[in-house]
């Protein structure tokens, strides 16, 4: 869990939900840059409550995508889960996504569907995400196949060198997965709902120029080893960039606005 300011009564939530789990043989490892007093005392308290939690801090400002690697290269675990300080897990989240590995030992990374919730808690939609190989191949091309905050993975990615990339300050996450499905990394999802993802304001307003400038130089850099999926993708990504944010604007808020 990378953590930034995050009001401290949403940072407990987030927090609780990790260590209720119905599968508790995990350990919280808590990246955080945050400076506020009161959600530092909400971590630093959880972490004295329950030794499960370690908590990560540097003299200077990680950002969130070190932040996520320094939590990466300290986990101890063979399976490793992302979390953000906003969302919730559902209580049974790390339950399936454990037996999921279990019972599919090739599959290297896997996410699920969430719920959406607005800052208040209130559910105000959901998001599926496609299972099979082929849909989810289909859907890489257009945008990212994962929910992000539900994606667990194996630790060998992580032992074989692979973490997000730091130059990435947006679209980390489609620069990782396409590093690793380059590689050979199998993918899938479960049809489960594993988060209640939360909306906090203008969605389409934070996926600025720059998140499609970086998610545009990912698929860039992917074209020479998987021509046609990555032309594809390419064009889709250069079109993204050139779309006015007002117009993403409307998307994010009718699809976050189901219910």
């Amino acid at each position: 869990m990378a953590t930034f300011n995050e009001p401290a009564d949403i940072i407990k939530q987030s927090i609780e939900s990790i260590l209720t789990q119905t599968y508790s043989h995990l350990e919280l490892l808590i990246a955080d840059d945050s400076t506020h007093a009161d959600t530092r005392a909400v971590i630093d308290k959880a972490a004295q409550n329950d030794k499960r939690v370690k908590v990560i801090r540097a003299k200077q400002r990680m950002g969130f995508v070190k932040s996520l690697d320094a939590a990466l290269v300290k986990a101890k675990g063979q399976l490793m889960a992302r979390m953000d300080g906003d969302d919730i897990s559902m209580p049974n989240r790390l339950a399936l996504q454990v037996a999921y590995a279990q019972a599919h030992p090739d599959v290297d990374v896997f996410g699920g569907s969430m719920y959406i919730i607005n800052a208040k808690g209130d559910l105000i939609s959901e998001r599926n995400y496609p299972t099979t190989p082929l849909r989810l191949k289909l859907m890489f091309i257009f945008r990212s196949p994962f929910a992000h905050p539900t994606v667990m993975f194996r630790r060998r990615i992580v032992d074989e060198g692979f973490l997000y990339n730091p130059s990435y300050k947006k679209a980390e996450d489609i620069d990782f997965f396409m590093r690793l499905y380059q590689h050979g990394y199998k993918f899938s999802n479960l049809t489960d709902k594993l988060i209640k993802y939360r909306v906090m304001g203008d969605l389409g307003a934070k996926r600025s120029r720059d998140q499609w400038r970086y998610n545009h130089q990912a698929r860039k850099r992917f074209i020479a080893r998987k021509p046609l999926f990555s032309v594809a993708s390419y064009c889709v990504s250069w079109t993204y960039k050139h779309i006015p944010s007002a117009v993403f604007s409307r998307y994010y808020r009718k699809e976050n606005t189901k219910f």
